[in-house]
C-alpha cells in the first residue's frame, strides 16, 4: 500500500506501542488497514481491529479491508457475520466493538489496532487488551482525533515520555494530503476556533474551565538537580481515600514539587510514617488543610494537626480557610505570573500532581470547583503549601479619617 510521508514515518517505526493523533481525513483508516495486513503476513497471527462500536467497525473498515486482502489474494475464508477474515497462512483479522470490553477477554493476541481511541474506555486497554498481548509480546497502534486533555488518549500520547516501548505522533489534516487547503479554510469558517484546532489541527485543547490554567507541561515540568532535602515543605490534603501530600523543595522564591504521596484507605498517622520513611533526616514543614485542627482521620482522639506535630513536623496553617479563589490564584501566579515568570515546577515523576493540574476544572457554567472529579486532592495539597509560602498581596487602600464638625 502506498503511504504518504507521515504515514510512512509511523509504519516504518519499530516501536512496540504507537499512538497516532491526527486530524479528520488524515488517512488514519488507510494506515490502520496497512498495519493490520502487515502484521497478518506472518503465519498464525491473531489480530484485532477495535473501535468504539461493532457497527462502526463494520462501517469504517470492513469493506476496504476485504477489498485489500482479496486484491492480495491472501484471503482464505471471509466470515460476514463475525467480521473476521482467515488468511491462507493461518492468520486471522477480526473486527470488534468496544461497547463491552469483557466480551473480548480470553484471546491471545499478536497485534491490535484501537481506532477512535478517545471514544473507548481505558479499561479496554488496561484490563483486557494489554494482558491479551503479553504471552506473544504483541504490539498495538492507537489512532484517533483528540478529545481534550481530560481524555485518556492524552495520557496515552504522553506515555513516550517515560517508556521507550511507546512512541507518539501528531498530524494535522493537511499533513495527510487528502484534503485541500481551501477545504480546510472553509471548515474553519464553519467551526469555533477550539473545535477547528481539535478536529483539524489535532491539538489537545485545554479543557474549558481548567482551574490551574497557567500550568503548561513544556514550561512547568522541570527537574531540580540534586534537590536539598534537609528542609522540605509539604502541602497536605486530609482525606480518607486518598490522603495526599505534595513534597516540595524551595530554592529562593521558586518552589519545586519533587515527590508526591497518594494513599487510599489510609489516615494521617500512616501518612506521617510514610513521610518519615522517605525523609528520615529532613526538617519537615507541613502546610495542611486548616480544618485538620479539629478533624480526625485516625482512630485515636488526636486531631490531624496534633498527629503531625507529635511526629516532629512543623505545622503551618491559617486558623481558618482562606477563600478557595485566593489559593487558586496564588497557585496560578507561581505557575506563571503576569510578567510571564514561572516559579512553580513539577517533577515529571509526580504523575498525580500533573494530572490534577491538567484535569481539575470548574463545574460547567460555574466558578465552583468540581469536587466530584477526583482531580482535586493533589491540587488542594499543593495549593495549601503555595498559598501559605507565597500568599497573594492584597492591596488595602486606607480610608481617609472623617472629621466631624461641632456646631
Amino acid at each position: 500500500m502506498k503511504l504518504s510521508a507521515p504515514q510512512q514515518s509511523v509504519a516504518h517505526d519499530t516501536t512496540r506501542f504507537k499512538v497516532v493523533i491526527a486530524g479528520r481525513r488524515f488517512g488514519k483508516t488507510y494506515l490502520a488497514i496497512r498495519q493490520l495486513c502487515y502484521h497478518a503476513r506472518i503465519p498464525n497471527q491473531e489480530i484485532f481491529y477495535i473501535t468504539s462500536s461493532y457497527r462502526s467497525a463494520k462501517m469504517i473498515v470492513w469493506k476496504p479491508l476485504k477489498r485489500r486482502l482479496l486484491d492480495l489474494r491472501w484471503a482464505k475464508k471471509i466470515n460476514e457475520s463475525e467480521l473476521s477474515i482467515t488468511l491462507k497462512n493461518g492468520s486471522t483479522i477480526s473486527l470488534k466493538g468496544a461497547e463491552d470490553p469483557d466480551r473480548l477477554r480470553g484471546a491471545s493476541l499478536s497485534y491490535v489496532v484501537i481506532d477512535e481511541v478517545a471514544e473507548c474506555q481505558p479499561a479496554l486497554w488496561t484490563e483486557v487488551i494489554r494482558p491479551a498481548l503479553a504471552d506473544q509480546e504483541g504490539g498495538a497502534m492507537f489512532i484517533g482525533t483528540p478529545k481534550g486533555k481530560a481524555n485518556w488518549s492524552f495520557d496515552l500520547y504522553n506515555q513516550q515520555e517515560d517508556n521507550s516501548n511507546w512512541r507518539s505522533w501528531q498530524f494535522t489534516t493537511l499533513d495527510g494530503g487528502f484534503v485541500s487547503q481551501e477545504e480546510i479554510e472553509a471548515a474553519r469558517a464553519d467551526m469555533s476556533e477550539r473545535q477547528f484546532r481539535q478536529e483539524f489541527l489535532a491539538t489537545f485543547e485545554t479543557f474549558e474551565g481548567r482551574i490551574a490554567w497557567a500550568f503548561e507541561r513544556q514550561h512547568n515540568i522541570e527537574e531540580l538537580a540534586d534537590p536539598d532535602t534537609s528542609i522540605i515543605h509539604i502541602g497536605m490534603d486530609f482525606n480518607v481515600s486518598p490522603i495526599t501530600a505534595a513534597i516540595c523543595a524551595r530554592v529562593n522564591d521558586s518552589l519545586y514539587c519533587i515527590d508526591e504521596i497518594v494513599m487510599h484507605g489510609s489516615n494521617t498517622t500512616e501518612l506521617a510514617q510514610e513521610i518519615r520513611t522517605r525523609y528520615p533526616r529532613s526538617k519537615v514543614f507541613v502546610y495542611p488543610d486548616p480544618s485538620g485542627n479539629q478533624r480526625r482521620t485516625s482512630a485515636n482522639s488526636q486531631t490531624d494537626h496534633s498527629i503531625l506535630q507529635n511526629e516532629g513536623f512543623i505545622v503551618k496553617a491559617p486558623r481558618k480557610h482562606d477563600p478557595v479563589r485566593d489559593r487558586i490564584n496564588a497557585t496560578n501566579a507561581r505557575l506563571c505570573n503576569s510578567d510571564a515568570i514561572r516559579q512553580l515546577f513539577i517533577s515529571k515523576s509526580c504523575k498525580y500532581t500533573i494530572e490534577s493540574l491538567e484535569k481539575y476544572t470548574y463545574k460547567e457554567g460555574t466558578q465552583v470547583p468540581d469536587k466530584n472529579s477526583g482531580f482535586d486532592h493533589m491540587f488542594d495539597a499543593l495549593s495549601y503549601c503555595v498559598a501559605y509560602l507565597f500568599p497573594l498581596r492584597k492591596e488595602i487602600t486606607p480610608q481617609r479619617p472623617q472629621r466631624w464638625a461641632v456646631r
